[in-house]
């Protein structure tokens, strides 16, 4: 059995900064106190001084998953590193249903892929078709603890979209069962008008990606999934939420979950103007100033739940200049910068540490019910912690970065990387650097 004791720490948890010693054993937290006696043959860390947080869970990665003509650049072994270096010792990316697969397979197929990952991981399910045959699945995979599933209210071009009659169907499916219906919401027929003047593809500017997929989208999808949600008592989890009417709009319905992601709050479509503009089209596009301030604002009143970093990342050579707007891949990284560019926000803005807890790792962990295993320092859960000193300036950081690619969307912002990760108990980043970690492992629902 080995043993860690993490001494004098400020232990800051969703409703509290406490000074603590942290007892791990093996994998797990067993003791919390404000004096624990050294245990013989334990390896000790004086974090007197420093921030100790929860390990981070990234609600939304995709790693290495099909967009347009390629695939984003990261795999889960390069893209599971670059999360460790920031803090994420777990992510939740997604299934992909090809063409005559079952769930069952596509998620098998996903597991095997999800092996190379030094990060633990969840999988949410993608249903991108409604065939009996499918729904007939959702019960049994809710049984095995993959409880999570997503669908589409747009990309009907590419055989991904449902019906909103379709998808109230499937969402009173997870309801009976207890799991969690996850949604892009953009509403297909708004997005087919707005992008009617542009059919003749040759508007390469990135401001067209804009303009073809309007705020307007956001909300009539929204309301018509929060009237589902009503309907079928299921939960709704909205991710990457963009907009301030469709924040407004989803604080309406009591069984609906926002998600929103870093690049909703700091950049705005001003981006789209840079010589580099082509770099910052993700699906949904980025939105006015005032939307991003709206969001800071929905995150300090409980309307946004979790921050995602929706991770589809590219290097610049997958996205070269001069292409019809239409064929620029729509993602960008950030799960590396996810929790680093958000603490240093968090205490530019003044704003409460446990906030931020709540936001990246305890809230996602209730929502898709991995609350027994993650989410929280406390005994019995895996022991995922970072550690930070707050002190501690970190100049030029991005060329710290651990990390494939070789562009990044936050160079302009300031960013607090931890000095230590322990990723159940073991010490996976050191002195800002990755050790050699162990594998992770798949995480399920309870």
């Amino acid at each position: 059995m080995s043993t860690l004791l993490i001494k004098n720490g400020l232990v800051i948890s969703e409703n509290s900064q406490v000074m603590q010693d942290i007892l791990i054993k093996d994998e797990l937290f067993v003791e919390l106190a404000p004096h624990i006696d050294p245990p013989e043959n334990s390896k000790i860390i004086n974090a007197r001084g420093k921030w100790v947080f929860p390990g981070v869970i990234d609600p939304h990665t995709h790693m290495g998953i099909p967009i347009k003509k390629g695939h984003s650049a990261d795999t889960f072994a390069s893209g599971s590193r670059s999360a460790l270096h920031g803090g994420v010792t777990t992510i939740l990316d997604f299934s992909v249903l090809n063409a005559g697969q079952t769930l069952q397979e596509s998620l098998g197929d996903r597991i095997e892929l999800a092996g190379e990952s030094l990060c633990d991981v969840g999988i949410h399910i993608n249903i991108t078709r409604f065939e009996p045959e499918i729904l007939a699945e959702i019960p049994e995979l809710i049984a095995r603890g993959f409880s999570s599933f997503k669908v589409f209210t747009t990309y009907a071009e590419a055989d991904m979209m449902l019906t909103y009659d379709q998808i109230e169907i499937v969402a009173g499916i997870i309801a009976q069962y207890n799991g969690v219906l996850m949604v892009h919401a953009e509403d297909n027929q708004v997005l087919s008008q707005a992008l009617e003047p542009y059919m003749d593809r040759r508007e390469s500017h990135p401001r067209f990606h804009g303009l073809s997929r309007p705020a307007e989208a956001e909300l009539v999808a929204i309301d018509q999934l929060g009237e589902i949600s009503n309907r079928t008592k299921c939960t709704i989890y909205i991710v990457h939420l963009n907009t301030a009417a469709g924040l407004a709009k989803a604080a309406e319905y009591p069984l609906l979950k926002v998600e929103t992601c870093p690049h909703y709050l700091l950049l705005s479509d001003k981006m789209y103007e840079r010589d580099d503009g082509q770099m910052f089209v993700a699906s949904p596009p980025l939105r006015k100033q005032e939307d991003c301030e709206a969001l800071w604002l929905g995150l300090q009143n409980g309307q946004v739940h979790t921050i995602g970093s929706d991770h589809c990342p590219f290097c610049l050579a997958d996205k070269p200049r001069g292409l019809p707007f239409q064929d620029i891949p729509n993602g960008m990284g950030g799960v590396e910068t996810l929790f680093p560019a958000l603490l240093a926000q968090f205490v530019e803005r003044g704003l409460h540490l446990e906030l931020l807890v709540r936001l990246t790792s305890g809230n996602a962990a209730r929502i898709f019910a991995l609350d027994h295993l993650k989410g929280s320092i406390k005994p019995g859960q895996h022991a995922d912690l970072l550690i930070v000193d707050p002190a501690l300036a970190i100049k030029n950081w991005p060329s710290q970065l651990d990390t494939m690619l070789d562009w990044n969307a936050y160079t302009d912002f300031p960013a607090r990387f931890p000095e230590m990760v322990i990723r159940r108990g073991e010490i996976v980043v050191h002195n800002d650097a990755l050790t050699a970690p162990s594998p992770g492992m798949i995480i399920k629902a309870k």
